[in-house]
């Protein structure tokens, strides 16, 4: 499944470095999504009996001097809400691969196909909305190597959400209701959007004293799923395989996404 994201960022590094500092990135991505009971999910470590999970695992190649991006995605046993799938950013063209029919999806310049990925754009495909940096730290990751790390806190909202609960709120401010009547009504229609926001918790690495736009883990929490991304494997401008974009490309036919 996949969320649509406007992609704007409130770094300050993003206007020095667009891009990541290295030529090349190899890493490999530990992901597991827990669903349940919200009061289990806040301790889903301690509540992992009570809760579904589903595991799978990404790998992602970077070409950063050739803008060149290629991410797969394949469920790891027992997951079944997932199939294996990717995206491939290569030559200027933007693919989404699937895996079932074998096809390579070209939505190149095709509104909401665009991939937008954390090592090679401008615009990473995360956001720190008005972020908090919350605390500065040391984590050790899946592959057991120690790094700096900034950790933020945000949240999203639904744009869709935000504006039709922003022209409720100011309708019933408007109205003839009486003032507490108008404060509980509007505490009301906060409060759902509140539950409906995304929040997230992303330890973005910190390397030579410099934040590099990536990160090291991720929590991604709605109502009911926690969704925790963690590097397991960083290999930094180290040779990629050889033609990895265009032998991967090669085996899947081409199909044009409609605009």
């Amino acid at each position: 499944m996949r969320i649509l994201i406007p992609t704007v960022i409130l770094l300050t590094l993003v206007s020095i470095f667009p891009k990541v500092p290295f030529k090349t990135l190899y890493i490999e991505i530990r992901k597991e999504r827990y669903e349940g009971d919200p009061e289990f999910l806040n301790n889903h470590k301690k509540n992992i009996d009570k809760l579904d999970l589903f595991v799978s695992n990404q790998k992602i190649w970077v070409d950063v001097e050739n803008n060149s991006y290629l991410m797969i995605e394949e469920p790891a046993e027992g997951n079944n809400i997932i199939e294996k799938n990717g995206k491939l950013k290569f030559e200027g063209r933007d693919y989404t691969l699937d895996y079932g029919l074998n096809f390579a999806w070209d939505g190149t310049g095709v509104e909401g196909e665009k991939i937008f990925d954390n090592y090679t754009t401008a615009v990473p495909n995360y956001e720190f909305y008005p972020a908090k940096l919350v605390k500065k730290v040391k984590i050790t990751t899946g592959d057991r190597i120690k790094r700096k790390a900034h950790i933020y806190a945000y949240k999203f909202y639904d744009p869709t959400d935000q504006d039709e609960t922003n022209a409720y709120v100011n309708e019933i401010k408007n109205s003839d209701m009486p003032e507490e009547d108008k404060n509980v009504e509007i505490q009301a229609a906060l409060g759902a959007l509140e539950k409906k926001a995304i929040k997230y918790t992303e330890w973005i690495w910190v390397d030579m004293d410099a934040e590099t736009q990536m990160f090291l883990r991720k929590y991604e929490t709605t109502v009911d799923v926690k969704t925790i991304y963690e590097i397991t494997k960083l290999d930094v401008n180290v040779p990629l395989e050889k033609d990895v974009f265009e032998d991967t490309l090669s085996k899947f036919k081409v199909k044009k996404v409609k605009g």
